[in-house]
């Protein structure tokens, strides 16, 4: 399972998934409640800021929340 700081928060890889995919995960978690941070393998250049890259790209949510986000991907999410 992987770890980091965001902004000093403890954030948890959810999941990596098509760009399309974690975007729709990101909108239904934010629906939710649950800040998600979406990372590309080009974090910092532009293909990331306009979403112009579609391959796989990691899904991090607020460690404290991981659980209850976890549990809404296994209910699939409304």
């Amino acid at each position: 399972m992987e770890r980091r700081l965001i902004a000093g928060t403890p954030y948890r890889k959810l999941l990596t998934a098509p760009r399309p995919v974690a975007e729709g995960m990101k909108a239904r978690l934010e629906a939710r409640g649950i800040p998600v941070v979406l990372e590309t393998p080009f974090s910092g250049l532009p293909e990331a800021a306009l979403g112009t890259y579609m391959g796989d790209v990691a899904l991090w949510v607020p460690e404290t929340l991981w659980g209850e986000a976890e549990a809404l991907m296994e209910e699939g999410i409304p």
